[in-house]
């Protein structure tokens, strides 16, 4: 069949589905923590929100390898954003009377179709050498797109809802409109993946790794959204105008590191992120309003560029990992691991906030112990073979 209408390289594909998702997630899913902490004020609700996310996410898992291998790619696509508007409706004109097992099912479905698309699809283009570098252009593009979405999620969310709905069936059909006419991309990430290949065994240290990186990922992004919010008054503009004031800071740091990540040792890098990464952690602890604004803005600055570089180096060190094996495979294992920590994880912590009260930064200082975990990751002192999986 001849097509008329351009197609869309693969990367330029995975660049407009990730930015797109990003800025819809941005218009709303990002104030999801602050919605439901505003409606309930105290953590457990979010806890058990986050909990169900991961039920969802995990359950959602079945179904999207069954279509993926089966090859309904334009499913996935259309899925994605249908659960991710489905989604916003809900959040937008429903939270109040929602049970927040559904919103949280709903939640960790839309979460399942896009993250696993993203990484299906990153992975497809990045070669043996270059996933820090790419890893670092996809963090300033989904950055700038994400914050784009939260200035305009934060200026319309009370005001005027419909215009934040209207934006993400706006965007999202332009996207599928895009997408479904390109075939290219189709066929290459099915010849790049390797998901008809035998599964390879995962270790015990990269499923420890796993099981407990997903509660840090939640910990990092829903409960930190809402600290950010106690420190800026509790008011959505001022929240939603420092949250871009650092990622536009951060962006101008990580356009100068990203180019020369994969050209230095990745052994001793990994360990001084990992090292930042937790002082980051004793930093979100002892955070405080109280605090003069010069020192917040600092502080806040310290933990996401803490935050950025070790997502930077764990992520290249993940990708590269997946490169070495069954890739696919590795990628659905990761996810399914992830996911099983952060049930197990919000489940305790949620029945232990309901018989207890702990403070955001005790839960902050609570869990710094666990991040010993990541050192099990580091790259070994014996060089990886990058070219195994290259063709």
């Amino acid at each position: 069949m001849s097509r008329s209408v351009p197609t869309l390289a693969p990367a330029s594909y995975f660049t407009l589905f990730s930015a797109i998702h990003s800025f819809v997630i941005g218009l709303l899913p990002f104030y999801l923590p602050i919605l439901i902490w505003l409606q309930y004020q105290t953590l457990a609700p979010l806890t058990e929100f986050i909990a169900w996310t991961g039920v969802g996410y995990i359950l959602a898992l079945w179904g999207w390898h069954h279509l993926f291998i089966r090859g309904y790619w334009r499913t996935l696509i259309a899925l994605s954003f249908v659960l991710e508007i489905s989604l916003i409706y809900i959040a937008l004109f429903h939270v109040a009377d929602t049970h927040l097992m559904i919103l949280g099912l709903l939640n960790g479905l839309f979460n399942c179709s896009y993250w696993m698309m993203q990484r299906v699809l990153f992975n497809s283009i990045s070669g043996s050498n270059n996933t820090g570098r790419l890893f670092g252009n996809l963090q300033l593009i989904l950055g700038l797109s994400l914050k784009l979405g939260i200035l305009f999620g934060g200026y319309f969310m009370q005001t005027q809802p419909w215009v934040i709905f209207t934006l993400s069936i706006i965007a999202a059909l332009a996207f599928c409109v895009m997408a479904f006419t390109s075939l290219t991309t189709q066929t290459f990430v099915y010849e790049r993946s390797d998901h008809q290949q035998a599964k390879s065994n995962i270790s015990i240290r990269d499923k420890i790794v796993f099981l407990v990186d997903g509660p840090f990922l939640y910990l990092e992004s829903y409960l930190w959204v809402v600290s950010i919010f106690h420190l800026t008054n509790s008011d959505t503009s001022q929240f939603s105008l420092t949250v871009i004031a650092l990622s536009l800071a951060l962006a101008f740091i990580f356009y100068f590191i990203k180019n020369t990540i994969d050209k230095q040792s990745q052994y001793r890098l990994y360990q001084v992120a990992t090292l930042l990464y937790l002082g980051g952690w004793l930093m979100r602890g002892w955070i405080s309003p109280d605090w003069g604004s010069f020192a917040i803005g600092l502080g806040l600055l310290s933990i996401a560029f803490a935050t950025a570089l070790f997502r930077l180096y764990f992520n290249k060190r993940f990708y590269d990992k997946a490169k070495q094996q069954a890739n696919y495979h590795y990628l659905v294992s990761k996810s399914l691991y992830s996911q099983l920590g952060i049930v197990l994880f919000f489940t305790a912590l949620t029945v232990t906030l309901n018989l207890t009260v702990f403070s955001l930064s005790q839960i902050y200082w609570g869990v710094l112990p666990l991040i010993i975990v990541y050192v099990l990751y580091q790259q070994t002192s014996t060089p990886v073979n990058n070219n195994v999986l290259s063709s």
